[in-house]
């Protein structure tokens, strides 16, 4: 009964059913053809791996990208010292990476000229301990240090007298120039201190004790050598001769060496110290 009863409402309505059939089929293939121009459009589920681009040079690289249908983007550059600009040194995402077409890949470049710092901007050098100071100026400015010379000084060794760059002086005890651009990675030239290499008078030492010599050398900072026979005892004996020979006008430089020879007794020629101040004595009577 129920059978036939829907039988007859489709022999009755045969027309509108077709056309509610022809409805649905073309909705669905609106929704079809829909999905697959938006597949085609936007390759939706379409990936590829991201080629590794760093160490090629950008310009190379953006050719590389095009073809592979990707596009490239530089959002920063640093100068390194030694390296050519335009040289790929990072990227976003990552080689490897499963990307879709028409991604952007973000990189980073190396500059080819380098940032300057104004010499201002610097930290205090003139007597500061180079060994600190050239960590200092490597770690935070990214400059190296050379030494190009020593000046005696009579504060410790190794100290900052003068600082050059470009063989102009930017750092000295009278001067500190506060308008000069320096590149990152340039070499600034160094004058250090140190405790010899200043002229002095020569001191006399011929007819002195040899202990009395080494305590006259210890104080001026020389050296003495002497040609006394190995077992003999030198702290008695006396001082005959000297090379460089004493003279009133003789200079010497600090921290040179004077060779003694040394013999156990006396010379003639040298006055009696005890004589001499009793003959004063006797003249101021």
């Amino acid at each position: 009964m129920a059978s036939s009863a829907f039988q007859s409402f489709v022999e009755r309505n045969q027309y509108i059913l077709r056309q509610l059939g022809y409805m649905l089929a073309a909705l669905i293939g609106f929704f079809l053809i829909v999905i697959l121009l938006l597949k085609w459009f936007t390759h939706h589920g379409e990936h590829r791996e991201l080629p590794d681009y760093t160490g090629e040079f950008l310009d190379i690289a953006m050719e590389e990208a095009e073809d592979q249908s990707f596009r490239m983007s530089v959002v920063d550059s640093i100068f390194i010292v030694g390296k050519n600009g335009g040289i790929i040194l990072s990227q976003t995402p990552i080689a490897g990476s499963l990307v879709k077409r028409k991604r952007t890949i973000y990189v980073t470049v190396t500059k080819s000229k380098p940032d300057e710092i104004s010499s201002g901007r610097l930290p205090i050098l003139y007597g500061k301990s180079y060994e600190r100071k050239s960590r200092e100026l490597k770690n935070g400015f990214e400059l190296s240090s050379k030494i190009v010379d020593y000046e005696f000084d009579a504060g410790p060794e190794d100290y900052v007298l003068a600082v050059l760059y470009n063989g102009d002086t930017i750092v000295s005890a009278t001067e500190r120039k506060t308008d000069v651009m320096i590149e990152k990675g340039a070499v600034l030239e160094f004058v250090l201190s140190k405790s010899t290499g200043a002229q002095l008078s020569m001191p006399n030492m011929v007819c002195k004790t040899y202990s009395e010599a080494l305590f006259l050398a210890r104080s001026l900072n020389l050296f003495i050598r002497d040609d006394l026979q190995e077992g003999e005892n030198k702290f008695e004996a006396f001082v005959h001769a000297q090379i460089p020979s004493f003279s009133p006008d003789a200079k010497v430089v600090m921290g040179d060496t004077i060779l003694l020879t040394l013999k156990p007794t006396k010379p003639d020629f040298c006055v009696d110290e005890t004589s001499e101040e009793a003959g004063d004595q006797n003249n101021d009577e």
